[in-house]
């Protein structure tokens, strides 16, 4: 059985359409019949014939070398193999410009050699199945912080202390003679009362009055209200995170995810023991080849894939 065949029976058993690898490979569909009936003089050469074949394989699961191998013998996709220039007439050059004639078939060989490696590294990155730049990552995009309002420096809640000259009303004489009735001013234990102290005159009164006590700051410090800057210190609510899938992927597989707008944001094959993870606007539309070596995950939730997978391709969507 050829390598065409080994494709096409194998693309039939997991249920894919020539249509379905020509979108995933992003060939056409010409191209891909080419392929299977191994016709590669339809292709647009040795290398990009390698090259799709190649990747067909990985889409099926397969191995490529085996089947790239068995068509080495094949013109046009095996290795090009570089012969020596021999001298057709058997002899020698003489003379100081007998190295001239050879200079051009080396320079041609030169010349093949490094476009045949160009072309196999051209097709190597462009070739692959196209993987949009655009896609959001949930790991690389960081959330933008909180806007927080900023809090107004703590009041320390330090005695207030009133000057002596501050300007105070002028005493009635009322309040002067209330002053009068009030108890006297105690004073220290250690100091003596004379019997015939005189009383404190209304003037005296008034300028006590005028001078309170220490103990009186203490009572206008309690009643200092503290500034009110614990609404302006809560947090406000942090920005919405776009939903987000993580697929683990056991052996190599091929993922495309497309948004609530219907455009590819994710379109890859992934190489086995990989994480992926895709962020978008919901809802996703998925088809994951090779389903049963692949887990998922949405919103921090496990997805069975099982219910939505058809041989090996997982077609399926989610809110």
């Amino acid at each position: 059985m050829g390598a065409g065949d080994i494709l096409r029976s194998t693309r039939e058993a997991h249920g894919h359409t020539v249509a379905d690898v020509a979108q995933a490979l992003k060939l056409t569909q010409r191209q891909v019949e080419a392929l299977e009936t191994e016709r590669f003089d339809l292709l647009p050469g040795a290398a990009f014939a390698r090259g799709f074949l190649r990747n067909y394989a990985r889409l099926l699961g397969l191995d490529p070398e085996p089947l790239i191998q068995s068509l080495s013998q094949t013109e046009g996709v095996g290795s090009p193999e570089l012969a020596p220039v021999c001298n057709a007439e058997g002899t020698m050059p003489a003379g100081d410009g007998g190295l001239r004639p050879l200079a051009l078939p080396v320079a041609l060989l030169a010349l093949l050699l490094l476009g045949a490696v160009i072309a196999g590294w051209y097709f190597d990155w462009f070739a692959q199945p196209r993987e949009l730049t655009d896609t959001p990552a949930a790991i690389e995009t960081p959330v933008a912080p909180a806007a927080v309002t900023p809090v107004p420096p703590a009041v320390d809640e330090a005695p207030v202390v009133i000057p002596d000259d501050a300007p105070t009303e002028p005493a009635t004489a009322d309040a002067a003679g209330g002053v009068e009735g009030a108890a006297p001013t105690p004073t220290p234990s250690g100091a003596p009362v004379p019997e015939n102290a005189p009383t404190p005159s209304g003037t005296d009164a008034a300028g006590a009055a005028d001078n309170p006590p220490p103990t009186s700051t203490e009572s206008v410090t309690t009643e200092t209200p503290a500034p009110e800057a614990t609404a302006s210190a809560a947090p406000e609510p942090a920005a919405e995170v776009s939903p987000r899938l993580v697929f683990h992927f056991k052996a190599d597989s091929w993922v495309e995810v497309r948004d609530a707008s219907d455009k590819i944001i994710f379109s890859r094959t992934n190489r086995a023991g990989s994480v992926q993870e895709v962020q978008g606007e919901p809802p996703f539309k998925l088809v994951i080849g090779n389903a049963r070596e692949v887990t998922l995950e949405y919103k921090g939730k496990p997805v069975d894939l099982a219910p939505h997978t058809k041989v090996s391709v997982a077609r399926l969507t989610l809110e």
